[in-house]
């Protein structure tokens, strides 16, 4: 019976214990999910490659006949050796078939099961967890320690050097999902070619969401109070800046702030729950002393009160192309004017 949890998961994939034939991997990060599955039957088979080594089926398919799965379980591949077989569960549930298969474990095969995020509670977790040759996997998305060794490997391996800003980017756009951010590190590492240092607008012209970055700046100034915020918004549209992305941007930070100050009055006011969960909100560009500042200086309750205005904001100017600069600019020097009366 094993349960394993996300800090623990890489050390557990590295060395499985043999004695496991079944694995689930469920979370929210479908990516790592994933990811973390094809590592472990690259642990268990010669050549994942090889069709008669690994088989890939799909959920649905095993709830609608579950002895396709123990059939494909107890084959015995045609040049001997051990067998793999991935399962991506659905919405069908799959316990009839894994059921069958921990009361009689196949000799020579393991089976990885896929899921999205599961509560303690869920049939499928709870007989995995619960089966003496089987082990639960969580994956959750990564965390800022998680996201910084990954963003350092992919940068070392493509023999690259970020700026200071260009990582402070890279952290704010990447880490929703593992198999993702390794594409986008992927992506940036091509666009690269011929050059070492990565510069912010390296990071801004390849890597997705990174695009939001800049109306992001102008949201983050006008909630910190700036006094300069008119020339701010002003300079953002001079760039041809996009109205709707700053209003979305905008209503997107003040939800996202709000979550971080409950979090952090939840736990005593310690500033650290509220950083954690502005860089899972995408927030990982802004220093941690801005983000320290802002979740101080505003209360959840003045955070709360902006929101409906906002989003009224946001809906006229899609109701009116025209006029929406005119909303944004509004929108943002109402914030900083209720961010200076702090």
């Amino acid at each position: 019976m094993t349960a394993v949890r996300t800090r623990d998961a890489e050390r557990f994939i590295a060395a499985p214990p043999e004695g496991v034939f079944l694995f689930l991997l469920f979370g929210a990060d479908a990516g790592m999910a994933r990811e973390r599955a094809l590592a472990l039957i690259d642990k268990r088979v010669d050549d994942r490659r090889d069709p008669f080594q690994f088989v890939e089926m799909s959920g649905d398919a095993v709830a609608a006949d579950p002895l396709a799965l123990l059939d494909e379980a107890n084959t015995t591949p045609l040049f001997g050796g051990r067998r793999a077989i991935l399962v991506e569960t659905g919405a069908k549930s799959v316990l009839p078939a894994i059921n069958s298969l921990i009361a009689a474990p196949p000799a020579h095969c393991t089976i990885v099961l896929t899921a999205g995020a599961l509560r303690r509670d869920s049939p499928l977790r709870k007989i995995v967890e619960g089966a003496k040759q089987a082990a639960a996997i969580e994956c959750q998305p990564d965390a800022e320690a998680d996201l910084q060794a990954l963003i350092d490997r992919s940068l070392r391996d493509a023999g690259l050097v970020a700026s200071p800003e260009a990582r402070g980017l890279l952290l704010g756009a990447l880490g929703e999902d593992r198999l993702m951010s390794r594409a986008e590190l992927s992506k940036l590492a091509l666009y690269m070619h011929g050059r070492e240092h990565v510069e912010a607008k390296d990071v801004e012209a390849i890597v997705a969401h990174a695009s939001n970055i800049a109306s992001d700046r102008v949201v983050t100034a006008a909630f910190g109070g700036n006094a300069d915020i008119r020339a701010v918004v002003d300079a953002y549209f001079v760039q041809d800046g996009d109205a709707s992305q700053l209003l979305v941007g905008a209503l997107r930070y003040a939800v996202a702030l709000h979550r971080a100050r409950l979090a952090m009055e939840r736990e005593g006011g310690r500033p650290d729950a509220g950083v954690s969960a502005l860089m899972r909100a995408g927030f990982g560009f802004m220093h941690r002393a801005l983000m320290e500042e802002q979740l101080k200086n505003w209360s959840s309750m003045r955070l709360g009160a902006l929101i409906e205005p906002l989003r009224a904001a946001q809906t006229r100017a899609r109701a009116n192309a025209a006029a929406a600069q005119m909303e944004a600019e509004r929108a943002l020097w109402n914030v900083a004017k209720a961010s200076a009366r702090r």
